[in-house]
């Protein structure tokens, strides 16, 4: 049984799951992927409905690159929740950004009987995690790239491009490097990169929330540098002679050429919040097709993230950016506003550490009925 992505709320409400339903549902919706594995959000339950509200809303006017990775994982959020309702029996309909008043309402979930489903991407719910390490050469199954496709492209307005042909792959690269090596050389994203691992954990400890070093795969070699790199002062002067242009090789360039396959989420949406809102719903299905064929999957955001930013400041430079956005109108024939997320995707070893997520108490207001 198929399931309509997008439905529209009618005047009636909705009924509520019961608890143990919704609590499973929920819990779905906080397994999607994050930014920096933190999710700003808040379940408010209503009669009828559950609302997701943003918690990170005055991060979104410093930086409008906030904005857009907040609304690609609330996106995946809905996702999930969709996905895990209808497993349930419950056909869950959502109107995005309901209320004019309130900017930080993302969306509005009801319910309403069905008969339960059995999907390939409810299942791989719990079992997908960001792979960070190299990927094996092996090809991807042109049965399981095919899979990813359909499953990104029923989101509409949504649409999934292999970098498979020279000169995509080549700028795809180029706007991956660039942006990575621009997050090493400069202090604001040298910040926001950092303060997201929790170096306190050490390297074999998980988190449910932040980045537990040991799931950025590492080499023992070099754990004790990067973890010097840190300190700002060390990193610019370590920039300065051009030491993140190797960073970024290593940490995007060199694991992406050597994956099998590369591909960019494209969303056409009629704007900036309706496309990453869309992309991330994409994004995920992608990523559950993957990972129900046992596939590795990284998304790299960076190049897509500086794009958004607002330039000066310790962010990234004007010159650096215009680079980027030169490369994605390239790739997209133009449309460089509707390129969403960069994935990698491929054959490896399962990560060697995988984050968690806080009990579901922690994203709920007022709190679940027992």
């Amino acid at each position: 049984m198929s399931v309509p992505l997008d439905l529209e709320i009618g005047a009636d409400p909705g009924v509520m799951p019961s608890p143990d339903r919704l609590r499973h549902i929920l819990e779905a919706g906080i397994a999607a992927p994050s930014a920096e594995n933190r999710h700003y959000v808040r379940f408010e339950l209503r009669p009828g409905s559950v609302q997701l509200a943003s918690t990170d809303l005055p991060t979104w006017s410093e930086q409008p690159h906030r904005k857009v990775l907040a609304l690609i994982a609330c996106g995946a959020v809905v996702e999930n929740m969709t996905l895990r309702a209808a497993a349930s029996g419950l056909l869950q309909a959502t109107r995005w950004l309901p209320d004019p008043t309130r900017p930080d309402l993302i969306a509005e979930c009801v319910w309403s009987a069905c008969a339960p489903t059995t999907d390939a991407l409810e299942a791989a719910i719990g079992a997908r995690h960001t792979n960070r390490r190299f990927f094996r050469r092996k090809a991807v199954a042109p049965v399981d790239a095919d899979r990813m496709t359909a499953a990104a492209e029923a989101i509409p307005g949504a649409r999934l491009q292999w970098l498979d042909d020279t000169r995509h792959r080549s700028l795809g690269l180029q706007a991956i490097r660039i942006a990575e090596g621009e997050r090493f050389r400069r202090e604001a994203l040298h910040h926001e990169l950092f303060s997201a691992i929790r170096f306190e954990l050490g390297w074999q400890q998980s988190a449910d929330e932040g980045l537990p070093p040991g799931a950025l795969e590492v080499e023992p070699p070099m754990r004790a540098p990067f973890a010097a790199m840190a300190r700002w002062p060390l990193m610019r002067t370590l920039a300065r002679v051009g030491v993140h242009h190797t960073l970024a090789l290593r940490a995007a360039d060199l694991p992406c050429r050597l994956a099998p396959r590369i591909g960019l989420i494209l969303c056409d949406a009629p704007n900036v919040s309706l496309r990453s809102l869309g992309a991330g719903r994409a994004l995920e299905r992608a990523w559950l097709a993957a990972t129900a064929a046992g596939l590795a999957f990284q998304p790299m955001a960076a190049a897509i993230a500086l794009a958004h930013q607002r330039p000066g400041g310790g962010w990234v430079s004007e010159a650096v950016q215009q680079q980027i956005r030169d490369r994605l109108q390239r790739l997209t024939g133009g449309r460089a506003e509707c390129a969403c997320m960069f994935f990698r995707v491929g054959h490896a070893a399962p990560p060697s550490v995988v984050t968690q997520r806080p009990p579901i108490e922690h994203f709920v207001s007022p709190a679940l009925p027992l």
